[in-house]
């Protein structure tokens, strides 16, 4: 008698991504304004049954966007303290370093509130453990010196970050790679090696200047 037919493969498991971390998401947003993408959930296509043989289809999963801020980005100026109120331009001079610069690199101001001679920050911070082991005493010790005349006092919040001085330093490092790779693709050289020759430039090759 004839041997069986082949069994038809099982459809895939879906593939669910729930992450619900932020990315190290960058956005340019010196100018205040702010650009991002929602997540979205991706599942694997089925497996296919050929006539011969049963063939899965690979899942084609595209890379996760990034999450879009809760909040605009607003730069609100401090009077009371003579400061324009940009944060991650403040937190990027301040003289820290190790963990504690980390802390401030990472954290978003969510309100800087002067009543007498109180100056209260309110940061956000993506992980509890940039602010342990005294962290959070030496950010607010430089900030201290930044603005002698008044009691700087920081209080702190886990959360979700997205303005940060080390977004907006990622988002500068992108842009100059973009310029790097725009002016090398624009050069008259470049475009007649690549008509005669059919070269090609290697991606990944092309770094901004220092």
């Amino acid at each position: 008698m004839p041997p069986a037919p082949p069994t038809p493969a099982a459809p895939s498991a879906a593939y669910d991504d729930n992450g619900s971390e932020p990315p190290s998401w960058v956005t340019e947003f010196s100018d205040d304004t702010a650009v991002a993408q929602d997540d979205a959930g991706v599942a694997t296509a089925p497996a296919q049954a050929a006539a011969a043989a049963p063939v899965a289809v690979p899942a084609q999963v595209p890379a996760r966007s990034a999450a879009a801020p809760k909040h605009a980005y607003v730069i609100t100026p401090v009077e009371q303290l003579d400061w324009d109120g940009n944060w991650p331009a403040l937190a990027a001079d301040l003289p820290l370093r190790g963990v504690a610069q980390q802390l401030a690199f990472q954290t978003e101001l969510i309100e800087c509130v002067a009543q007498g001679n109180v100056a209260t920050f309110r940061l956000r911070v993506p992980i509890d453990t940039l602010r342990a082991s005294g962290n959070s005493e030496k950010l607010c010790a430089a900030v201290q010196e930044r603005f002698p005349d008044m009691k700087i006092v920081l209080e702190t919040e886990i959360g979700p970050v997205w303005y940060t001085a080390s977004a907006e330093a990622q988002a500068y490092r992108e842009a100059c790679l973009r310029t790097a790779e725009e002016t090398v693709a624009g050069d008259p050289f470049v475009q007649g090696m690549i008509r005669t020759f059919d070269a090609f430039v290697v991606p990944g090759s092309v770094k901004p200047a220092a």
